[in-house]
């Protein structure tokens, strides 16, 4: 998805781009092997871990001098740049967190409750990204959140919509391979 955005609309290789809640960063680092000769891509996470897991991806594949690894919480290290990314991206906490207890042993033992847990009704970090996309976008700019599936995809997609449609348009819903709406995506006015 974002690979074909980039590809497709003139400026995105060249842009400024966020990566929020990073983890291993292969999200940064699949952005940042795309983008042309001053793109660069802000790959943020409160983790100390995920952020040495990161440094180890970026470093082999290259690309110190396209991601910059950033520590804090969502849009807290982003300040310098607000207003002037081109993308912004993230793959939140989004499950419930009555729901955790009973993920498959893969994911509920290997991940930690940091990466996981999306609050009462997994919406939390959803809804905050959203609200601040509104702000950390420049006009044009794209947005892509993973969501939990077709329920906080129609509402993470609805409210975008009507109560932050001043600032976005072309909101979209993207399934994943199984058919389950997963990603909410859109554009900043």
């Amino acid at each position: 998805m974002v690979v074909d955005l980039v590809a497709e609309v003139e400026g995105f290789e060249k842009g400024l781009w966020a990566d929020l809640g990073t983890g291993s960063g292969a999200i940064a680092v699949g952005i940042g092997r795309m983008l042309q000769e001053g793109g660069r891509v802000f790959a943020t996470d409160l983790s100390p871990v995920a952020l040495e897991v990161a440094r180890l991806n970026v470093e082999r594949y290259e690309l110190k001098d396209k991601i910059e690894l950033r520590r804090g919480s969502w849009f807290e290290p982003l300040r310098d740049v607000e207003g002037k990314l081109m993308g912004l991206v993230s793959n939140p906490p989004y499950i419930p967190s009555s729901h955790i207890p009973g993920l498959q042993a893969e994911v509920g033992q290997h991940e930690p409750k940091l990466a996981l847990d999306g609050g009462a009704e997994g919406m939390d970090h959803l809804l905050h990204l959203c609200e601040g996309s509104a702000s950390a976008l420049k006009s044009g700019g794209f947005f892509a959140f993973e969501t939990n599936g077709d329920e906080q995809s129609e509402f993470i997609a609805d409210l975008t919509s009507t109560k932050l449609g001043n600032f976005f348009h072309n909101i979209k819903m993207i399934s994943d391979y199984a058919g389950i709406q997963r990603f909410v995506t859109g554009f900043h006015r």
